[in-house]
């Protein structure tokens, strides 16, 4: 997930409560940002997820663009014990989650998860119906995340067998094609001055077969990555910053991906 800037952390919450200083309350109120009264607060749902094994990875704040005050946080966790491996029975992805949290309450606690992949340190998020949580700031809402954060192995488990079933279907080169035009059209919606077979070209040699899988990460690494798309006349196209755009792709791409399946 280098594109949205994560601050590396290495599981460690007291470096998390210092270079995101919005996760605190007292802080928040420093700054005139008022909570709702019944904020769901980060670092709970943090503290809760590591004592079942979620590690701290990365994190981020983002910013109102009129304001310019703080105005949500990007918490990245991911859990070594569900793993994807690769054909010699190495981890080749862990399960992932992004928590994604207003400051003020004014949207909802969300929680996506999905898998991150080692070997290009690319984020990919699932969209199925289990894999996504959106919490609203109620007193409702603080016994219905408790309940999540309970079943938070058994989602991330069950989105590691989704992913894996794209490691079962081969894809020939005409699906390969319709997948990487799809997934074109997801981000730039119109594709006329791009070549979609950029989005097929493979970085490394773990990234050269042909499953529904390796194909869809691929493309999900070309397509949101910097410094790999070119349009027709020469012009390098940017990667992908917000958090919000890579989570939509993310999901869009997967929702493709998996009608293959």
């Amino acid at each position: 997930m280098k594109n949205l800037n994560l601050i590396p952390l290495n599981n460690d919450i007291n470096k998390l409560q210092g270079f995101i200083p919005s996760l605190d309350k007292n802080w928040r109120n420093s700054q005139r940002i008022k909570s709702n009264q019944f904020q769901i607060e980060t670092l709970d749902a943090i503290s809760d997820l590591q004592k079942y094994g979620w590690e701290i990875s990365g994190a981020r704040e983002v910013r109102d663009k009129r304001s310019r005050k703080v105005s949500n946080h990007l918490i990245k966790l991911d859990h070594p014990d569900f793993q994807i491996k690769n054909k010699s029975g190495n981890s080749e992805a862990v399960a992932s989650m992004r928590l994604y949290n207003s400051c003020d309450g004014s949207s909802p606690l969300e929680m996506d998860f999905g898998v991150f992949r080692q070997v290009c340190s690319n984020g990919i998020v699932a969209n199925t119906s289990y894999s996504n949580h959106k919490v609203q700031h109620t007193e409702k809402g603080n016994s219905k995340v408790h309940e999540i954060l309970m079943d938070a192995n058994i989602q991330a488990n069950l989105v590691i067998d989704e992913f894996n079933k794209l490691k079962t279907v081969e894809l020939d080169p005409i699906k390969a094609i319709k997948l990487a035009s799809d997934a074109a059209r997801i981000r730039f919606g119109n594709i006329s001055n791009f070549d979609v077979n950029q989005l097929l070209e493979p970085v490394r040699v773990e990234d050269t077969d042909n499953d529904v899988w390796t194909v869809f990460n691929r493309i999900q690494e070309n397509l949101t990555q910097s410094n790999r798309l070119y349009n027709r006349d020469g012009s390098k196209i940017s990667g992908v910053s917000s958090v919000n755009e890579d989570t939509r792709i993310n999901k869009a791409l997967f929702e493709k991906a998996y009608a293959l399946v």
